[in-house]
């Protein structure tokens, strides 16, 4: 997108920072709502973000980077919003979620890239106004979970404490009698084969380097994977949580019995409850 048209767009250059500062994201003062949009520049592509405050947010001293999988594997935009507010509630926290654009045009190596300069952007933002980096959590569901994976596989102590909720991580999706789950599950829920070979085919070029292929850890922030037992990914985010945990024992992956991809956009509150305690339960244990 042409730098110029953005600005054209949304006012001067220096307006524009003003209102879109990570201060500014952090402590509204344009809408006092427990949600706000904003769109931020990096590196001349226009990124668009929304923010979940909690009741206060005077005194912030931890916060969360979401980046959601929206359904893209399934052709639909789910609604993220839910997951992010129940977070909020549990957790008492502001939470920063990437809005990223998916194109078959550009494939997914591109939005890597642009969420992992947003990230860079936001975690220096957050670090800036006071909030250190091992109180900033990154969130990451589905192709979401992916995208962290694949940055946390090349930054090296940017990320502090990471979370990867039934994270889609071959996106290859043939190597079945290695991942027996692609067909276990083929049809449980509205993921199926068939649409996660779509996906593969759309947005997946051949320079794709999957998490799973690293040969060492070492360099991995602790990290808590969550996978559906019900889920036809599971066994990616197993086997990349049992090799985590050899290099940091502090990592952990749970296996969420008769929970299915993207259960927390569901109405499974069992799955949901569970999720939520061992998602807090992580981010407390790590702040202490």
């Amino acid at each position: 997108m042409d730098r110029k048209n953005i600005l054209d767009d949304f006012g001067t250059e220096d307006t524009y920072k003003l209102y879109r500062t990570v201060y500014e994201i952090i402590h509204p003062t344009i809408s006092k709502r427990n949600i706000s949009n904003y769109k931020i520049i990096i590196e001349e592509n226009l990124v668009p973000l929304r923010i979940f405050y909690p009741k206060k947010i005077s005194k912030l001293e931890k916060a969360i980077i979401y980046i959601p999988g929206k359904s893209w594997i399934v052709n639909g935009i789910k609604n993220y919003s839910d997951v992010c507010q129940d977070l909020v509630k549990e957790l008492d926290t502001i939470i920063i979620a990437l809005d990223y654009e998916l194109t078959s045009e550009y494939g997914y190596n591109k939005t890597i890239d642009t969420c992992d300069k947003t990230l860079q952007y936001l975690i220096g933002g957050l670090n800036r106004v006071g909030i250190e980096k091992d109180k900033i959590t990154v969130i990451g569901d589905s192709t979401g979970g992916s995208i962290i994976a694949n940055i946390a596989n090349e930054k090296k102590n940017m990320i502090s404490k990471l979370i990867l909720l039934y994270p889609a991580l071959n996106l290859t999706f043939e190597n079945q009698e290695k991942y027996p789950s692609l067909n276990q599950n083929n049809k449980v829920d509205l993921l199926t084969l068939s649409h996660l070979k779509t996906f593969a085919k759309t947005y997946i070029k051949k320079d794709y380097k999957s998490p799973l292929k690293k040969g060492n850890y070492k360099t991995w922030p602790t990290t808590l994977i969550i996978t559906g037992d019900l889920d036809p990914v599971r066994d990616e985010g197993i086997e990349l949580g049992n090799k985590l945990k050899q290099e940091n024992k502090n990592s952990k992956v749970i296996n969420i019995k008769f929970a299915t991809h993207g259960f927390l956009n569901s109405k499974d509150e069992e799955s949901i409850e569970e999720c939520m305690k061992e998602i807090k339960k992580f981010i407390i244990k790590k702040e202490r």
